[in-house]
This record gives structure tokens, C-alpha cells and sequence, in this order.
């Protein structure tokens, strides 16, 4: 019985620790819609908006870093435009993780992987303002006495599991515990400051959609009439979130003049995976090693047998 159960320890210890552990991540805002609207239909002005992708202070980023530790491997790439919504690619791919983001003419995205011990990964995109009134930004031209409703879909997905302990099954000793985690960020932001005869109006609109994931193995402290008191490794439990809102904007033009204002979108993620899986050479190790506790149990019940 006790060779059998040892056995049945071994197989769960292999099958544990080749089940990878890892992390993932998505970030967008997409769908991107302006509509219009006249808040004084008498005066004879027909409302209109005009997007200016080139400001002071406009920009499209794009940004990707993935790492592999327990490999040795690491790769990174990101690029830049002075100019709104540019479309713009990176990526990065280091043994187990990886990692991309892209900015569209209408929306951005960043997404990663992060599959087996010491991965992890980064990556952010945005395009136009930066969300503070005094910058232009991604440049939104409007009409007088117009109002201009800007909305967007934003989406965070995360999901963080198979977190195992570098010592499976039943163990005298506990080793460390891997840790997996991920999140993901989209953001909306608009902003605009204009004078009117004595009035000033400022206005900045800023809100995002967030989610996040983590996962741990975990030890406990068991007794078995076999072993007695043993510390038994407990996966940890996976966990996934998914996000997704509708964020809107106003931009209100009260004025008898042209005004301009900002906006910007972003999306940005990071995970990572730290549970150490043992190479094949290590589980064949700890099998044979297994085996042979159980043989040397074995044959000390044989020669207590014989002496009783």
C-alpha cells in the first residue's frame, strides 16, 4: 500500500509541475464615434467638427517588452509619431512571453502572454493628447455654439493561473511558491479651455477601464497515517476578470467663435508568471528518488515481520 501510494505521489508530482504557469492580458479602445449637436438651431450655423491630427504636443506611441529569465531572453520595441492615431505597430517575443501593441486611426490595443517560470511582459500604446487642457494634443476643431459627444468602447481582459510549488505532492519540507499576475488598462481622455467675453470655461474629462488577475501556490500542513505530518503543495486557484464600459465625453462649445480641444486615448498591460517548473531530468530525479523510499520502507517492514 504504502509502495502504491508513494507511486501515486510521484505521478502527481510530474503531473503538477508540467503544467505551466502563466498570465494574460487585453487592453483596447475601439469604436471610436463623434455626433453632433446645435444648441442654438435658430442662429443659421450648421454645426461641424474638424479633427486635426497634427499639434503641438499630438503624438501616436506604440511600446512592447517581453523576458524569459529562465532562458536568458529578452527583446524589446516601441516607435513613435508626432501625429495622431498613425498607425503604428510593436512586438516582442522572448521564449515563453510575449508581447504587442497598435495604434489604429480609430482606436488602440496592447496585449501579452506570459507561459512558464521567470516570464513576463509589458506593452502600451496611446495617440493623441495627453489629457491636460493647456496641451493640444489630438486637436478637435468645433463649431460655435455646438456640442460635440465623444464615446468609445473600452475593454480589459486578464487571466492569471496553473500557479503551482516547486515541491509537489507530500513533502517533510516546502520549497517557494510561484506567483502569477496580470493587468490591463484602457483609458478616454478629453479636455479644452477657451475664454468668452468674462467667461472662462475649462473642462477635463478623464476615466478608464481596469481588470486584474492573480494567482499563488500555496502550502498546508496535513496528517496522514501513512507519512504522519507532511506539508501538502496546493495549486493556486485561477482567477480571470474581463472588463468592458462605454466611456463618453462632452466637448461644448458655448462661444460665437471656433474652439479647439484635446483628446487622447490609451491602453496598456503587464503580467507575469514566476513558477519554477523543474526540467525533465529533475522529475526523473525525484522519481527514482521516490522509488527508492519506498523500497528501503519495504524492506524494513519485511525485516520487522521476520523478527516478530
Amino acid at each position: 500500500m504504502l509502495v502504491s501510494r508513494l507511486a501515486a505521489a510521484c505521478v502527481l508530482s510530474v503531473v503538477s509541475a508540467s503544467a505551466m504557469a502563466g498570465s494574460y492580458s487585453l487592453a483596447q479602445v475601439g469604436d471610436l464615434t463623434f455626433t453632433l449637436i446645435d444648441l442654438d438651431p435658430t442662429d443659421g450655423i450648421d454645426p461641424s467638427y474638424t479633427l486635426l491630427a497634427l499639434q503641438a504636443g499630438s503624438f501616436s506611441s506604440v511600446s512592447a517588452t517581453a523576458n524569459d529569465t529562465a532562458q536568458g531572453w529578452s527583446e524589446s520595441e516601441s516607435r513613435s509619431r508626432n501625429l495622431s492615431f498613425y498607425p503604428l505597430d510593436a512586438t516582442a517575443e522572448a521564449g515563453g512571453a510575449s508581447a504587442q501593441a497598435q495604434v489604429r486611426p480609430d482606436a488602440v490595443s496592447a496585449s501579452g502572454v506570459a507561459n512558464g517560470p521567470g516570464t513576463s511582459y509589458n506593452a502600451a500604446a496611446s495617440s493623441g493628447g495627453n489629457g491636460y487642457y493647456y496641451y493640444a494634443g489630438y486637436g478637435i476643431e468645433l463649431s460655435a455654439r455646438s456640442a460635440l459627444v465623444v464615446s468609445a468602447t473600452a475593454s480589459a481582459q486578464t487571466w492569471a493561473g496553473n500557479a503551482t510549488c516547486t515541491t509537489g505532492g507530500i513533502s517533510y519540507y516546502y520549497g517557494s511558491c510561484g506567483s502569477e499576475s496580470a493587468s490591463a488598462s484602457a483609458s478616454l481622455n478629453l479636455s479644452y479651455s477657451y475664454s468668452s467675453g468674462t467667461t472662462s470655461t475649462q473642462y477635463s474629462f478623464a476615466d478608464q477601464v481596469m481588470a486584474s488577475s492573480s494567482a499563488a501556490g500555496t502550502y498546508g500542513y496535513q496528517y496522514d497515517p501513512y507519512y504522519g505530518y507532511r506539508y501538502v503543495a496546493l495549486p493556486g486557484v485561477d482567477q480571470g476578470q474581463d472588463n468592458s464600459r462605454v466611456l463618453t465625453a462632452v466637448f461644448t462649445n458655448s462661444s460665437d467663435v471656433f474652439q479647439n480641444a484635446s483628446l487622447g486615448l490609451a491602453a496598456s498591460v503587464q503580467g507575469s508568471a514566476t513558477t519554477m517548473v523543474p526540467e525533465p531530468s529533475t522529475l526523473a530525479m525525484q522519481a527514482l528518488g521516490l522509488a527508492g523510499i519506498a523500497g528501503l520502507v519495504a524492506r524494513r517492514r519485511r525485516a520487522r515481520s521476520r523478527q516478530a
